[in-house]
């Protein structure tokens, strides 16, 4: 009767331990979920990334379109072209003027056609890598929805827009850094759904 009692308590006990497991283990996974669904939704900010824009490659003598446009900026510190080129330097990607850096010049649409015609040219990509420039044609128009809500945006007319791409998600989306003379320094998901995507030029830096 004793040893039957043991055995009793013995498998209860195990039965009991392999309840609480299942629970910690599912707990666990469920935290690990949250956390994967989360990371693509959750936008850092510009200190976060440790944009300095006190650094010398958002500065006149450390970025040559700072140089070329500071006499025609609004009351925004950067145009699109200044803040990515500075934001590729700061990252240690090429340095002003040289590498790469040498080849773009000219409003932001006009750079995926300054490196197809250089001989970086193998660096014009569609698909979407970080450290790389994404570029988007003047007056791109694209309209799509997430949920109820309907979103519109609409490059430059003139000059397009390009922008840094600092992260890449499992999923396809991705972040970028970008600036305009409309607005500050700021950061951005795009999702992969976003026919902002499809509509893009990379490139790699």
């Amino acid at each position: 009767m004793k040893a039957t009692t043991k055995v009793k308590r013995s498998l209860s006990l195990s039965i009991v331990s392999a309840i609480f497991l299942s629970l910690m283990n599912f707990s666990t996974l469920g935290s690990i979920a949250e956390t994967r669904n989360s990371a693509a939704s959750s936008v850092p900010s510009i200190s976060q990334l440790r944009i300095n824009l006190r650094g010398s490659y958002y500065k006149a003598s450390g970025n040559q379109f700072i140089e070329g446009n500071e006499q025609i900026r609004g009351i925004h510190p950067f145009e699109c072209v200044e803040f990515a080129y500075g934001r590729a330097i700061e990252r240690g990607l090429f340095k002003n003027k040289q590498g790469i850096g040498a080849v773009l010049n000219g409003d932001a649409h006009t750079w995926d056609d300054r490196i197809a015609d250089s001989s970086y040219r193998s660096r014009l990509k569609t698909q979407v890598r970080a450290n790389s420039f994404v570029v988007w044609e003047a007056n791109l128009q694209v309209q799509w929805r997430e949920g109820n809500m309907t979103y519109t945006h609409t490059t430059d007319p003139t000059a397009g827009h390009v922008a840094f791409v600092e992260k890449v998600y499992p999923d396809g989306s991705f972040l970028i850094s970008e600036s305009s003379r409309n607005s500050p320094p700021s950061i951005r998901l795009i999702k992969s759904q976003n026919p902002l995507v499809k509509a893009a030029k990379f490139i790699y830096l």
